[in-house]
């Protein structure tokens, strides 16, 4: 269901002038929703992919990401603004009595060691003396989603802070990749482009305001949640954390950077997500919630009119709808091909690795020949030829005969 037609939504609904609901029905109908358990399974998937698929980088330490704020300073020790591990805060502590998805990850991690060969792990709880002892090949940190980057990145800085995981980088020992459900593109560049992180994994890529894509590059959108926010005189940046207004929720938690009217509540605003969280109720309203996806559009965004209206009239064949679509979308990048065809970024490589071997891309990612050809012939319509023969349902008797 869409969120717009939920109960929550349509009561939301009700705080919005006639004029600006559609504008904030497309914001909350522009939210990718997933279940928890879907998060969890995705991530843990990954990880074990990942384990198995690199045994030249094990042992592996498997590390859940914390926030700064949950962070807990050592015995006698301050916690600063630049923390470092192992000497101001211990990396296996205890978690917080209202824990969020930290401890999702935490669980997960759990579930990984039971079904991973205990020789490709580094032993719990992590100690700098563990990982030298099993000489560890690489920090693998999980989280569920990265919004704009910021936690991961700090969280990541606070190990690479300490002198001796500095060294082991240095020294190419040790390898840092991060692990993630999902990351919206600015979150993705922000944690790609950090000196300390070697590699980012992601199961998908989230949805924001303004990103590359027609659904959600809105200015109408934008403009009712600054209004709204202001209205309401509601805490916060009006499009969340460091502005970068995510659309992404689950059903185990609600991030921090989505805008303000969705999740913050005052004397003159009630929330879409009250207090943070999903009931049950409304998590089961909404189920699994992709934001709708109209291939037409982005191809005519980048302008192929000429395929749009091919789009648009069906004449595209079912098993070669996402391969055009990547075609007519290079040379963009692989997180705005997944957000524009409503696609995981595993789904666009594997797409992209298909329209190589066929010599429709090259290795840099840019059209062949035939993969031109291709896109012009799919933008003609199919020429229907006629024998200029009348149907007649009188009897036929021949006139000659030898």
């Amino acid at each position: 269901m869409r969120p717009s037609e939920t109960s929550r939504g349509l009561v939301w609904l009700e705080q919005f002038e006639q004029d600006d609901r559609e504008a904030a029905a497309k914001l909350i109908d522009s939210l990718r929703f997933v279940p928890g358990g879907d998060v969890i399974a995705g991530v843990r998937r990954a990880t074990e992919d990942f384990v198995l698929s690199h045994p030249q980088r094990t042992p592996v330490a498997l590390v859940p990401v914390l926030a700064h704020e949950d962070l807990r300073p050592r015995p006698g020790m301050h916690l600063s603004d630049r923390p470092t591990v192992f000497e101001h805060f211990d990396p296996s502590q205890d978690l917080d009595s209202e824990p969020g998805s930290e401890a999702l990850m935490a669980h997960l991690v759990n579930e990984v060691r039971r079904a991973t060969p205990q020789e490709l792990l580094v032993p719990t709880p992590l100690t700098l003396e563990g990982l030298r002892g099993v000489r560890a090949r690489t920090l693998l940190f999980l989280t569920d989603y990265i919004g704009s980057g910021h936690q991961v990145i700090t969280y990541v800085d606070a190990w690479c802070r300490h002198p001796t995981i500095r060294s082991w980088r240095s020294f190419g020992f040790i390898r840092v990749v991060v692990m993630a459900y999902a990351s919206t593109i600015a979150g993705k560049r922000l944690v790609e482009a950090d000196t300390h992180i070697d590699a980012l994994e992601l199961v998908e890529v989230a949805p924001a305001l303004g990103a590359w894509t027609r659904i959600i590059d809105d200015p109408k959108i934008a403009e009712v949640c600054r209004l709204y926010a202001r209205r309401g005189r509601l805490r916060g940046a009006p499009l969340g954390y460091q502005d970068s207004a995510g659309l992404f929720a689950t059903s185990f938690s609600v991030p921090n950077n989505l805008p303000a009217i969705l999740i913050r509540r005052s004397p003159r605003w009630m929330p879409f997500f009250e207090g943070r969280s999903v009931t049950a109720t409304l998590a089961e309203e909404i189920g699994e919630h992709h934001p709708d996806i109209e291939v037409a559009d982005e191809v005519a965004a980048v302008g192929d009119a000429r395929l749009a209206a091919r789009y648009r009239e069906g004449g595209i064949e079912a098993r070669w709808h996402d391969y055009l679509g990547l075609l007519a979308l290079l040379p963009k990048s692989e997180e705005e091909i997944a957000l524009a065809l409503g696609l995981t970024i595993p789904e666009v490589r594997s797409l992209r690795s298909v329209v190589v071997r066929l010599g429709l891309v090259d290795q840099s990612g840019r059209l062949t020949p035939a993969g031109k050809q291709t896109l012009v012939s799919n933008r003609r319509k199919p020429r229907i030829v006629s024998a200029g023969l009348r149907p007649d349902a009188s009897p036929y008797y021949p006139r000659l005969t030898r």
